[in-house]
């Protein structure tokens, strides 16, 4: 079962790879490295290889809190872009999340890697593959520093660099004024807030990682087995091969 997980991680790395490859590749340096989009998914191919390799080496993952935070920020990712950038994961994508030119719906671009594929595959992990019950409520507030680092760093890369712009709508100055910005900061860090405690309230409920449970599960009718077994005794076998005895006639057993 590890080795399935390992491969399962690495896959869901390997997607949030390819993604940010292509928009590399397509963009002027590295500035794609800008988007929210592309940072989060390189904290999470990052924390993926290494749960991967842990997970095939038998070793601990990352810590509950490093695992969550990962898993907030592409969540964000995921919900932001789908429900706010744009009005599907592939019709209207944002400035710097790839551009797609009359492709059939089966065509999978960076931006569906990015902004659907990643998340959906990351919150599959988290509910069936994580070790729950780590977390603590304050680890939903701690969580939102870095949206917060990078607001102040989209901010003043917009003042002392006017000509760049802002990556996102919802903090840009220019169109918002400062006022509008930081009650644009208050609702989304107030949305971000609550995904983050909902995070963190999924990770108290959830039991036992779903292979774990199945494992316990076959062990324990394994062991239920086993004394029933040693109750019928060796000759237990034996009579039931032989099959029921004929009823003599008047029907006395």
């Amino acid at each position: 079962m590890p080795v399935a997980v390992g491969l399962y991680r690495a896959a869901v790395a390997a997607a949030a790879v390819s993604g940010i490859a292509m928009e590399v590749a397509r963009a002027e340096a590295l500035r794609p490295f800008i988007y929210f989009t592309i940072q989060s998914n390189t904290l999470l191919a990052v924390c993926f290889a290494f749960a991967a390799w842990a997970a095939w080496r038998g070793r601990p993952g990352p810590p509950g809190g490093l695992k969550g935070a990962i898993t907030l920020y592409i969540l964000i990712t995921g919900l932001v872009f789908n429900f706010v950038l744009s009005d599907g994961p592939t019709l209207v994508p944002p400035a710097g999340a790839g551009e797609l030119v009359g492709e059939p719906w089966w065509v999978v671009d960076s931006s569906d890697l990015l902004h659907t594929v990643a998340p959906v595959l990351a919150a599959a992990d988290f509910v069936l593959f994580d070790r729950h019950r780590r977390m603590r409520w304050f680890y939903a507030a701690a969580w939102l520093l870095y949206p917060l680092a990078y607001a102040v760093f989209t901010t003043v890369r917009g003042a002392l660099f006017p000509m760049a712009g802002y990556p996102y709508f919802f903090l840009d100055v220019s169109l918002l004024g400062y006022g509008g910005l930081i009650r644009s900061l208050l609702g989304y860090g107030a949305a971000f807030l609550v995904l983050g405690l909902a995070l963190v309230a999924a990770d108290r409920l959830l039991g036992a990682p779903a292979p774990e449970r199945v494992l316990r599960r076959v062990r324990g009718e394994r062991s239920a087995a086993a004394p029933a077994a040693e109750e019928a005794g060796p000759g237990a076998p034996a009579a039931e091969a032989a099959g029921p005895r004929a009823a003599p006639p008047g029907g006395v057993v």
